[in-house]
C-alpha cells in the first residue's frame, strides 16, 4: 500500500514565509545576529592566530572558542525549525545551546574544571578525578545551577530549563504540538535565539576580550545593543554567586561600559 508523500519542502516553505510575515522584525532581526556571529567565528579565529600564534590555548578559552562556533551552527538550525513552526525540535537545540553556555561560564570562572574536561578528553585523568567526576555525573544541569547561580537565578533559570526540555526525552505530551502553525511558539522560540545569541557572544567575549581590538569590540557592542533593543529585558545566564560574578568583566547588561 503505497500513498503519496506530502511535500515536505513546499509544507516548510509556506510556514517559514507565514514567519516572515507575521513575525518580519523578529525574524529578520534573528536572520542578521547569525550572519554576524558567523563573521564573528572567522574574526575570532584570525585574531587568535594573530595574538596567539600556535600555541595551545589555555583549556576553558579552547573550549569556550568551540563552545561559540558549535553554538552557532545549533542556532541556525533552531532558528530553521522556529521559522517553520517546527518549535519542539527547536527547543530541544535551544536546551543544548542554554547547558553549553552554562558550562562555558563554568569553565570560565573555574579553570580547574575546564583541566577536569581536557584531561579526561586527552585520557589523562587521575583515578580520583575520574571516580569524582563520576559520582557527580560530570557536570549535569542540576550542578551547573548550583554552583554558578542565587537562589533566585536558579528558579527562574529552572522554569526555562523545563519548558525547553519538554521534547528532550520521549514525551507523548509533546508529540502533536507541531502538527498545526503555532504563532506563540514561533514567537517563543524567536525570542530565545536572539537572548542565547546575546549569550552566545557575550561568553565569547568574556574568555578573549583583551584579544580584540576596537573594530571587534564596537561590532559585539552595536550586536549586543540591537538584542537588548529590541528584547528590552534580557534573562541572565551569566554566573551571579558573588564568588562567580567578581570575576567576570561581562555582566548585568554592562556591556556598553565594558566595550567602549
Amino acid at each position: 500500500m503505497t500513498a503519496e508523500s506530502p511535500d515536505v519542502w513546499k509544507a516548510n516553505l509556506e510556514r517559514a514565509k507565514k514567519t516572515m510575515e507575521t513575525f518580519k522584525e523578529q525574524a529578520q532581526l534573528c536572520g542578521l545576529i547569525l550572519n554576524t556571529m558567523w563573521l564573528m567565528k572567522d574574526k575570532l579565529l584570525d585574531t587568535l592566530i594573530a595574538k596567539w600564534g600556535k600555541k595551545e590555548l589555555p583549556p576553558y578559552q579552547m573550549f569556550v572558542s568551540i563552545y561559540f562556533v558549535r553554538n552557532i551552527m545549533y542556532l541556525r538550525g533552531a532558528y530553521l525549525l522556529a521559522c517553520g513552526s517546527l518549535c519542539e525540535p527547536s527547543r530541544d537545540l535551544l536546551r543544548t545551546i542554554l547547558e553549553t553556555i552554562m558550562r562555558g561560564y563554568l569553565f570560565i570562572v573555574n579553570r580547574k574544571e575546564a583541566g577536569l574536561m581536557y584531561d579526561q578528553l586527552m585520557e589523562k585523568m587521575k583515578p580520583e578525578d575520574r571516580d569524582f567526576l563520576r559520582e557527580r555525573k560530570h557536570w549535569p544541569f542540576k550542578f551547573l545551577l548550583g554552583e554558578l547561580y542565587t537562589k533566585a537565578t536558579r528558579r527562574s533559570l529552572e522554569k526555562i530549563i523545563d519548558k525547553l526540555s519538554r521534547s528532550s526525552h520521549p514525551s507523548i505530551r509533546s508529540a502533536w504540538l507541531d502538527l498545526n502553525y503555532s504563532e506563540e511558539g514561533v514567537k517563543d522560540c524567536l525570542d530565545f535565539i536572539l537572548v542565547l545569541s546575546y549569550h552566545n557572544m557575550q561568553m565569547m567575549t568574556e574568555s578573549f576580550l583583551f584579544f580584540f581590538d576596537e573594530d571587534f569590540k564596537s561590532a559585539i557592542k552595536l550586536t549586543l545593543k540591537r538584542i537588548a533593543d529590541f528584547q528590552k529585558e534580557v534573562v541572565i545566564l551569566e554566573p551571579d554567586k558573588q564568588k562567580h560574578s567578581k570575576k567576570l568583566r561581562l555582566k548585568k547588561g554592562n556591556f556598553l561600559e565594558v566595550l567602549k
